[in-house]
């Protein structure tokens, strides 16, 4: 049993590092030239104020104008995020990570395998 624990605590490692390695492209895919921050989509009208849940008596061309700019919102969120995954995929230090975290997880089956079948044999 403590050894398929290890190899499983090693999966969580691998993939941890994996995860820190995508989410650093995807920040970096994310921040605007000379900027250090990062972009985050929000749903703020003109004026700096968010979105709330109570209906306003507002036209419907305009309430259709602010659907469609948060559906824009969306979509270049959405696109920056495959971009940068898409970018990490390429980039050879992730794929190196990624054969580590797939590796770890192979030899966690396989360990855990071997212990089930072990008990099955002294049953």
């Amino acid at each position: 049993m403590a050894e398929s624990k290890a190899a499983w605590d090693q999966v969580g490692q691998e993939f941890r590092a994996l995860g820190r390695q995508v989410k650093q492209r995807y920040e970096e895919q994310s921040r605007p030239e000379g900027s250090g921050a990062p972009l985050r989509g929000s749903l703020v009208d003109e004026e700096g104020r968010e979105g709330t849940a109570e209906p306003r008596a507002e036209s419907p061309p305009a309430d259709r104008r602010k659907v469609d700019e948060a559906l824009q919102k969306l979509t270049e969120s959405l696109d920056q995020a495959f971009s940068a995954l898409g970018d990490a995929v390429r980039d050879p230090q992730v794929g190196e990570q990624t054969k580590k975290a797939a590796s770890s997880l192979s030899d966690a089956l396989n360990v855990t395998f071997a212990e089930v079948s072990e008990r099955f044999r002294k049953r």
